[in-house]
């Protein structure tokens, strides 16, 4: 072994600290270093490097901490879950129990010295009840605790919440049950909500009955001669195929608000197709009880609601204009389009680009018509006529009149096939054959919206029974 070797191995080892300052506070900080090393040198009567200074200085400070300990560190409100601890138990707790457990904390610290501990936390539904007891051996304070105030009846308030917000939120027992089980947030047995569903029936007809009736005064304040209201009304069956029940809902035209709800079951009527005019006589029977008369009844053509407001009744009946441009524009789908053997015979070329121009044709024939059927029916047929690029019966604000320079952006029809398809479809609608029930331009799209809304509520691929149908609804 060389010479040099043996020096490298006996060279004491060494560490860098590398501090960020000025050279101005890197001075201070040597001069400071060099003044207790020599005191150290001094004392122990043997040289002393930095690290042997540092070491004195850490010991010093620990050992004054020792004899002077300052006051405790207050715990960080900042907690991070263990592995261990992700299972913990989860609860709702209410704000004046979280404060009241803040005041008996203090009251315990000014009268006792000793820390207050929880036992066994007892999960009561989404609450938790627990005793606080401090660790003073002969006379312990003990406080029962619950993470929810109690009612005047010693129910929980956190409980009779929960329960609330399933009933008025329509969730389902079976989806609530997986909600709360897999977040551990403890349940209410089906035991409890069925008694607080009970309970609270009586509760929601009364907020029906005072709900409808004040949209029902609404509604006549809202028209000027106080004589009569419009409505519009739609029948929501429960079930996809054969309902057993069917909800017949009367929304009034100028407030959007639901004026009357019928609930008809097989109870009724056996057969569902006329639950709709079940629920709908009992509807103008409730109108009349209240002494209100039906002006213009609009709905979604059912023809034995068109016979009974016809026949029995003196309001004017008017069929939703949506129904029927759609059924327009299945025709004409029909009409414009096919397989290549049957063009020129069912369908023509010179149609496929007038399914939806037709259809908004349509609805201008309705809103331009003044009320009149005579002139509706003329206005569809001139449908034809503009589409052949003959402008004669059209409208004299319309562009095809006013512009001379005026050129269509359709295909125009010359082919009398073409001709003759678009006059049989427009023939054969509802709305030219029974050009009365159209011409106010009335629609049940606040219904329609409406019965969707219901579907969060009343599933229709679910059955209910009894009064929990007419809850939901």
């Amino acid at each position: 072994m060389s010479e040099n070797e043996q020096k490298i191995r006996k060279r004491t080892p060494s560490f860098r600290i590398e501090l960020s300052g000025s050279e101005e506070k890197k001075n201070i900080i040597f001069d400071k270093l060099t003044k207790i090393r020599n005191e150290l040198t001094k004392k122990s009567n043997r040289p002393m490097g930095n690290l042997q200074v540092l070491e004195a200085l850490f010991e010093k400070w620990f050992d004054n901490e020792d004899e002077n300990p300052g006051p405790a560190m207050c715990p960080s409100t900042y907690i991070r879950t263990k592995k261990t601890d992700v299972n913990q138990k989860i609860f709702f707790i209410a704000e004046d129990s979280f404060r009241r457990c803040i005041q008996v904390s203090e009251w315990h610290a000014r009268q006792c010295s000793h820390n207050l501990c929880t036992n066994r936390l007892i999960q009561k539904g989404h609450v938790v009840k627990t005793n606080l007891k401090c660790g003073n051996q002969e006379t312990p304070h003990v406080f029962s605790w619950s993470s929810s105030p109690y009612l005047p009846k010693k129910e929980y308030l956190i409980n009779s919440r929960v329960n609330h917000g399933i009933v008025c939120s329509g969730i389902l027992p079976s989806d609530y049950k997986r909600f709360v089980s897999g977040s551990g947030i403890g349940m209410l047995n089906e035991e409890k909500r069925t008694s607080f569903f009970n309970k609270h029936q009586q509760h929601i007809q009364e907020e029906y009955n005072e709900c409808i009736d004040t949209a029902l005064l609404e509604e006549i304040a809202s028209y000027e001669d106080l004589d009569s209201i419009d409505i519009m009304s739609d029948a929501r069956h429960g079930w996809r195929k054969n309902a057993k029940d069917t909800s017949v809902v009367a929304i009034g035209e100028k407030t959007h608000k639901v004026l009357k709800c019928e609930h008809v079951t097989k109870a009724h009527d056996i057969v569902s197709q006329r639950h709709e005019k079940v629920g709908t006589v009992r509807i103008y029977q409730y109108m009349k009880d209240k002494d209100v008369r039906v002006g213009v009844h609009c709905h979604d053509r059912n023809l034995s609601i068109n016979k009974y407001i016809r026949e029995e009744t003196e309001t004017l009946n008017q069929n939703d204009t949506w129904h029927c441009v759609k059924a327009m524009k299945t025709t004409m789908k029909k009409i414009s389009s096919g397989p290549q053997y049957s063009k020129g015979k069912t369908w023509s070329f010179q149609l496929s680009d007038k399914v939806e121009p037709v259809a908004t044709h349509v609805y201008w024939c309705i809103r331009n018509c003044n009320q009149q059927k005579e002139m509706l029916k003329s206005s569809l047929l001139n449908i034809v006529d503009h589409y052949k690029n003959i402008h004669t019966g059209c409208s004299e604000s319309s562009r095809c009149r006013k512009d001379t320079n005026y050129e269509p952006s359709r295909i125009v029809i010359s082919d009398p096939v073409a001709e003759k398809l678009l006059v049989n479809a427009i023939l054969g609608s509802n709305i030219y054959k029974y050009a009365n029930d159209y011409t106010l331009g009335r629609d049940t799209f606040y219904v329609e919206s409406f019965n969707n809304v219901i579907n969060i509520y009343q599933n229709k691929r679910i059955s209910f029974w009894g009064f929990t149908v007419q809850c939901k609804k």
